[in-house]
């Protein structure tokens, strides 16, 4: 247990008694020197201690809690940290710092975890949790005590569950609480690592009220009466609270029985001025000479002398001179002060406040000055205090303290305009930092800011950048100084005005401030995505790159990386408008989850009416067009939509707005036939895109652009177009995007390939990619001809089947086109096709199946090669579905989750549409064949488990079942099915399949694997 002497200083000057005024909180509490040892209670609770990561005492006031408590920890040999629970930790952000402070004395590693977190603006749950992993493998004993205050806190309650669900395995917590507590850990049935105590098992036998009572010196009072009359509550034995039950109405005035007896049986015995003393020194959490003093009492140290002989509810340091009145001996305290009269207990309280600045504590004091009623002095103190509970995110604790200043305002003068302002962009209420903003500048003094803050002047052009307010931003950034929040404003203008741009020019530097938001908010609008890919070194600028970082990830691609980063965000306990409201709806669309989508993009606008933000009114509008397009294919109601953006656009001259309207305007356009004006709506978009450098959607509009121009005959201004597009796809790192306008208008993409000599352009990597999405390009990338090898043979020329009449025809264009040279002699050939064979018989079958391949195809096979050589001519692409299959499984191999099942599912398409090459009997065949059927058994049963694992069970299950018609010794596919069955809650068919499992084994005579064995005792436990 440590000594809470031996915890770190105060800072120079500072009174160390009064630090122990905080510090106690983080220290155990000194055992009572009358405690006496209950070895029932102690074994007992060490023993569900090691029991149980999680341990919840539920007990009345008086119950012995602390005490058993502190005398199990000595018996277990765990390192002891203590955490006792104010009413004024609800501010979770406060309560997370606690928690790290107590955690600290114990495991140093856990330093600064939570500073970090909170800096990152991470929600708190999120934040305990952290908190709670950093343990790591110490084996520390955390105690929580007085968590009842906290019982009305729902948001204080969750840092609690968090903290205990992610607590390692070799740590431990256990909380103490008067009243059960809606934890999810808090019921003893809950959760196997979680267990919970009650009053009975605390209160006193016979025997120990007995041995009890007589190391109190009363021997005179009979146990057992003792023990009916309370229950066995321990502070109720021990005082004989139960004997002045009858008597408190008339003779203590009242009304809880336990106060009464205080008021008689303790405070009655007392001197007045050692009454008065408890009274005054109630507000202070441990008692000491000096704290007290400092609370205007006279002869402090005489005091404490004098109280440490008499028998109280009070518990002492081992040196006597400092003091700790019981949790209900305090609350009785703290009622007699308040009955003093206000402007009494005021004076205490402001006293005490003065005793925290004094010291340094200016967040406590702060809410012991407002609790005094003294806001002029809060005023003093408030800033450092207020700049900190608002980086750790405690909005609520900030919105009550300038409610509270409310009426001294005016004394602060511009004092705490900033963090107003920080206020209302954290909570994303850009409406309410657009009116303190105005209102500064009704009475003249918004430039008197904005010249002497440049932080104020950087939040409120943050502001009034999401109402288009360019003239203002324009006077605030032409006022203030420079400095790094002014530069990230500068650099975000050039994603909304380039005039403002030009004039205010900005880097955009990460600085870790909170500005760091509007540079990554630019980057991703301007399509620097490569940037937004890396996590910053800033805590802070890690939260704020989040929205944007899965915007980046969906824009390149990574649907699926940006939808586990997506689940990530508490969007319910922090704010996210634009990653809720704007981007949240396109990746549902994206995922394939068209009501998702729509849900989210009308839940949003309530989000965006409430921020007052008309950037992201007009961004919902623009991502609702696109649903509509992408989703319902409506070109008529996604004009409607454009309409409304149009018209608003013209009032808020957003160019990031702008550009994309045109953009999809003309994209409408181009659906409806209507190429002339299409032309014109996406020239005018693609223009200010390049202007601006905004190039986010520049290869979609450019590619668009393409289409457009070839259809009024511009065929030059079309291929400049496309390889603009090219050119805007390479600068962001990514094809996607160029992808998904390809999808839309194939045809630019084809007219591209027919300009490229060789077969290894970037237009050609962009076919394949668009094959693999399924996209039809058999004409040009797919080449002129293409072999059906599955489930029957066939030839497709320019997609038309041709019949060369000999089956050898086929084999012979089949061998040719899956060899990588697409050449052979004709010796290999004879191998090949003909099993070995070399008498002219053989020969002859060869040259006529050359020459019915010719005569088919014209130009299929080369005329002009070396002696003995057959090859396929060079001016025809060849390609065949075995090729395509296993192209398909190599891109799979790159790719991840949803998007290689994806090209997984492509691939075994392709396979089941039947044997390879079906009816052939030659060497090479059934040799290829059987390589083949290995690919795709690995692929079926690699994409079976990937199902399995997005919880996609029936899919898995019709996968796997394929797998073991194949290959019913493959035991790695029957646990996989076990697995399945269990999921789907069949535990009958668990058995099942192991049995199945066993007899296929049999015939090989073996038998299921320990692996196989030990699954199916886990899923049937």
């Amino acid at each position: 247990m440590p000594d809470i002497h031996a915890l770190p200083e105060p800072a120079a000057g500072g009174d160390a008694a009064a630090t122990r005024v905080i510090r106690s909180k983080v220290s155990p509490p000194p055992l009572p020197s009358t405690a006496i040892r209950r070895p029932r209670v102690e074994s007992l609770l060490a023993r569900l201690i090691e029991q149980h990561r999680v341990l919840c005492v539920y007990a009345s006031a008086g119950a012995g809690k602390t005490t058993a408590i502190l005398q199990a920890a000595s018996l277990l040999d765990r390192p002891l940290a203590w955490l006792s629970i104010d009413a004024t930790d609800a501010a979770t952000g406060r309560l997370l710092v606690y928690l790290e402070t107590a955690l600290a004395t114990e495991v140093p590693g856990v330093t600064g975890v939570a500073a970090a977190a909170l800096g990152a603006k991470l929600a708190h749950p999120e934040v305990a949790g952290l908190l709670a992993e950093a343990v790591g493998d110490t084996p520390v004993l955390l105690v929580l005590d007085d968590v009842e205050r906290l019982a009305q806190e729902p948001d204080a309650l969750a840092v609690v569950d968090s903290f205990a669900r992610y607590l390692p395995g070799s740590a431990r917590l256990v909380v103490t609480s008067r009243s059960e507590l809606p934890l999810s850990m808090g019921r003893a049935t809950a959760l196997p690592w979680a267990g919970a105590i009650g009053e009975e098992d605390l209160a006193f036998t016979v025997g120990e009220a007995t041995d009890a009572l007589k190391s109190a010196g009363r021997p005179d009072i009979d146990p057992v009466e003792a023990i009916v009359e309370t229950g066995g509550w321990v502070t109720g034995v021990l005082f004989e609270a139960w004997r002045s039950a009858e008597h408190v109405i008339g003779m203590g005035g009242e009304a809880d029985p336990l106060h009464g007896y205080l008021a008689l049986q303790i405070l009655g015995q007392l001197e007045a001025q050692e009454r008065e003393f408890l009274i005054t020194t109630a507000v202070l959490p441990e008692v000491t000479a000096s704290t007290a003093a400092a609370l205007g009492v006279q002869e402090a140290g005489a005091r404490l002398h004098t109280l440490h002989t008499m028998r109280l509810p009070v518990s002492w340091d081992r040196n006597g001179s400092a003091m700790r009145c019981h949790p209900r001996f305090r609350e009785y305290l703290l009622q007699l002060l308040a009955r003093r009269g206000q402007q009494a207990a005021r004076d205490v309280h402001r006293a005490y406040a003065r005793l925290l600045a004094d010291q340094h504590h200016d967040e406590e004091a702060v809410d012991e000055f407002l609790t005094a009623g003294c806001p002029q002095e809060a005023l003093s103190v408030i800033h450092p205090a207020l700049e900190r509970v608002i980086e750790r995110t405690d909005f609520n604790l900030a919105e009550r303290w300038l409610a509270q200043l409310a009426p001294v305002r005016a004394e602060a003068g511009l004092g705490l305009v900033a963090a107003e302002l920080m206020l209302a962009l954290a909570a994303e209420d850009y409406g309410r930092g657009v009116a303190v903003a105005d209102e500064l500048q009704s009475t003249g003094r918004r430039d008197e800011l904005a010249a002497t803050s440049s932080l104020a002047a950087s939040l409120m052009a943050w502001c009034y950048l999401h109402v288009a307010r360019v003239e203002d931003i324009r006077q605030l950034l032409a006022t203030a100084e420079d400095s790094d929040e002014l530069d990230a404003v500068r650099y975000a203008m050039r994603v909304t005005n380039d005039a403002v741009a030009d004039e205010f020019p900005g880097k955009g530097t990460l600085t870790g401030g909170p500005l760091d938001a509007l540079v990554l908010r630019a980057d991703y609008d301007l399509g620097r995505l490569a940037s937004l890919m890396t996590i910053p070194a800033s805590p802070w600028a890690v939260r704020a790159a989040e929205p944007w970082r899965i915007g980046a990830l969906l824009a390149t691609g990574h649907i699926e990386q940006a939808y586990e980063l997506f689940q990530g965000v508490d969007l319910a306990h922090q704010p996210g408008v634009w990653l809720a409201a704007v981007l949240g709806p396109k990746l549902m669309s994206e995922l394939g989850e068209p009501e998702a989508a729509w849900r989210l993009l009308h839940e949003g606008r309530t989000r965006i009416a409430a921020s007052g933000s008309q950037l992201f009114a007009l961004a919902s509008l623009l991502q609702e067009a696109e649903l509509e397009l992408t989703l319902n294919g409506d070109t008529a109601a996604a004009r409607r939509v454009l309409t409304q953006a149009r018209d608003r656009s013209a009032e808020y001259s957003y160019a990031c707005i702008v550009e994309p309207t045109s953009m999809l305007w003309g994209l409408t356009l181009l659906l409806d036939g209507e190429g002339e004006t299409a032309r014109d709506a996406l020239e005018t978009a693609v223009v200010g895109m390049r202007s601006g450098d905004r190039q986010l959607l520049l290869p979609a509009a450019a590619a668009y652009l393409a289409e457009a121009e070839w259809r009024v005959r511009n065929e030059d201004a079309a291929d400049a177009a496309a390889n603009l597009a090219l050119e805007a796809a390479e600068r962001q790192g990514s094809n996607h995007i160029l992808l998904d306008a390809l999808a839309r208008f194939p045809a630019v993409l084809s007219r591209r390939l027919d300009m490229e000599r060789s077969s290894d352009s970037p237009w050609h990597d962009l076919g394949r990619a668009l094959m693999i999405r399924g996209v039809q390009l058999a004409d040009v990338v797919a080449a002129s001809v293409h072999v059906v090898e599955f489930g029957r043979q066939a030839i497709l020329v320019n997609g038309a089947e041709v019949q060369p009449r000999l089956s050898k025809s086929y084999e012979l264009l089949a061998f040719l086109a899956n060899r990588a040279t697409h050449e052979a002699s004709r010796a290999e050939l004879l191998r090949a096709l003909f099993d070995g064979r070399t008498d002219e018989a053989a020969a002859s079958y060869l040259r006529q199946a050359v020459l019915r391949l010719r005569k088919s195809l014209p130009d299929s096979i080369e005329t002009e090669t070396p002696a003995g050589r057959v090859r396929l001519g060079g001016r025809m692409r060849v390609t065949s579905e075995s090729e395509r299959l296993v192209g398909l499984l190599g891109q799979a191999a790159s790719l991840r989750g949803a998007e290689r099942l994806r090209a997984l599912l492509a691939a075994l398409e392709i396979a089941d549409r039947g044997p390879y090459l079906s009816g052939i009997r030659s060497a090479w065949v059934e040799e290829r064949g059987q390589h083949l059927g290995r690919l795709i058994q690995d692929a079926r049963y690699e994409a079976a488990e990937i199902a399995f694992a997005g919880h996609h069970l029936r899919q898995a299950a019709r996968l796997v079942a394929d797998v073991l018609r194949g290959d019913p010794f493959r035991e790695s596919a029957w646990r996989l099915e076990m697995r399945i069955a269990h999921a789907l809650g069949d535990q009958d068919r668990v058995l099942a399949v192991y049995r199945e499992c066993e007899q296929s084994l049999k015939e090989l005579g073996a038998e299921p694997t320990r692996t196989t064995t030990q699954l199916l005792h886990d899923l049937r436990r």
